[in-house]
């Protein structure tokens, strides 16, 4: 081993600092680092330079859309009730948002007041029957398949991190996309840029062994040995050693993650909350987008901004008296409103653009234990802004369903449509390079 690996591996081990996530192990970005060597994405220069934003909501489990949005009148609305004894939304409670491309009049759940609200000032647009050829049905392949656009073959890095490699081959800016969780989900791995899932805003920092630290756990840098071992982590980190690449890729990541680190905690104080605008505190998707609004308060030119809502999978008991999907629909409603009422207020509405996806719908008819099983194709959503709002598409037909006995909707509109009137309409970015195919646009924005 030698002396540099010793000292830096040492210094970090006694020193009690930790490393931040950075979204890929050790092993994935030295692979990675390898890969982009030859890779085409990384040659293509197709920068873009305006300031635009894109928020993703993953409603992980997969959505029933279809108590989402609910027919009304027709037969439709038959095939709707009959398909669904008890989970069936009573017609006095639906909220008309209009007619879909076939003239069928469509509402929201009652759940979904405030999105009803932005559909009627335009601000937001529902496409429906959004799927891909032969519904995979498994949540881990289907996810799988929206994270990287490759319903046809298994791929190790997502659509969004495609955009990144291809956008902002050279991008020093460690912060250029931000997960808001746990684990990086696939959708923004790339080739050649690190993306850091950030639980925490307030805890993404260096962390530091409490025997270092000041009496005041606010201020730690005003302990001089605290000052010394940041300085001296940093030093460790800028060592160039171009012969050992493997070590200065974690020099350099270590570096993005100080880096990254100290641009949030310092660009997170120039959000100032408005009264007016209180994120629930039991809304888990409205605390993820809190915590969105400050990264873009921030001004860290960030392009893209993730946050997961789980619990879809409604296989049991679907719609109780209390919690259920209404439950998942109103954290939606409360989240996205609040959200888009404090981009308002910060100026930066006109800036950023909001889509939906999850994995599939559910099927048509309700099972035996008051739920939905997995279906294929879904309705999904942008809000903002940009968007042009309006109902995209013809809802799908509840009685010619997929072949098989298999009780879902057929799709119309492909998927892949959304993501390249995403990056070639909004991102500005040629979205062959990143779906490696041509698809047809949708004129929501």
């Amino acid at each position: 081993m030698s002396e540099t690996k010793t000292t830096r591996r040492e210094f970090i081990k006694k020193s009690g600092f930790t490393l931040l996530t950075v979204g890929l192990t050790e092993r994935a970005f030295f692979r990675n680092l390898n890969l982009a060597a030859n890779s085409a994405l990384t040659k293509a220069a197709a920068l873009s330079a305006n300031d635009r934003m894109l928020v993703v909501i993953q409603l992980a489990g997969g959505n029933d859309s279809i108590n989402t949005v609910i027919p009304i009148g027709g037969a439709l609305e038959a095939a709707y009730r009959q398909a669904r004894s008890t989970l069936a939304v009573p017609a006095a409670q639906i909220l008309p948002i209009g007619q879909d491309a076939a003239g069928n009049q469509l509402g929201f759940h009652p759940n979904l007041p405030k999105l009803q609200a932005l559909i009627q000032q335009r601000k937001a647009a529902v496409i429906n029957a959004v799927g891909y050829p032969n519904q995979n049905r498994s949540h881990f392949r289907s996810m799988d398949i929206w994270h990287t656009a490759a319903p046809d073959r298994i791929e190790t890095t997502g659509w969004l991190g495609g955009y990144l490699d291809v956008a902002y081959p050279s991008s020093a800016n460690p912060l250029i996309a931000v997960y808001m969780g746990g684990t990086l989900p696939l959708g923004l791995k790339a080739e050649t840029t690190p993306v850091p899932a950030i639980s925490s805003l307030e805890s993404y920092q260096l962390q530091f062994d409490t025997r270092f630290a000041s009496s005041n756990p606010a201020t730690p840098q005003l302990n001089g040995e605290y000052n010394n071992r940041v300085q001296t982590y940093l030093a460790l980190n800028r060592e160039l050693a171009p012969e050992r690449t493997y070590w200065d890729i974690l020099g350099r990541s270590a570096l993005d993650a100080y880096n990254s680190a100290v641009r949030v905690q310092t660009g997170i104080k120039k959000y100032t909350a408005d009264p007016n605008i209180v994120y629930p505190a039991n809304n888990p998707l409205a605390r993820g987008l809190a915590q969105v609004a400050q990264i873009i308060a921030a001004e860290l030119d960030t392009k893209i901004l993730y946050v997961t809502l789980g619990g879809f999978d409604t296989h049991q008991n679907q719609a109780p008296a209390q919690g259920g999907h209404p439950l998942l629909l109103q954290y939606l409603n409360d989240a996205v409103d609040v959200f888009y009422r404090d981009l308002q207020r910060l100026g930066k509405d006109d800036k950023v653009l909001i889509m939906t996806w999850s994995e599939f719908g559910r099927k048509v008819p309700q099972n035996g234990n008051a739920g939905t099983d997995h279906g294929a194709s879904a309705a999904q959503f942008v809000f903002g802004t940009p968007v042009k709002g309006g109902i995209i598409g013809e809802y799908p037909s509840l009685t010619d369903l997929n072949p098989g006995n298999t009780y879902d909707t057929k799709f119309s509109i492909d998927f892949r449509q959304i993501y390249a009137t995403i990056l070639e309409n909004w991102l500005e970015t040629d979205s062959r390079e990143v779906l490696g195919g041509r698809f047809e646009k949708l004129p929501f924005v």
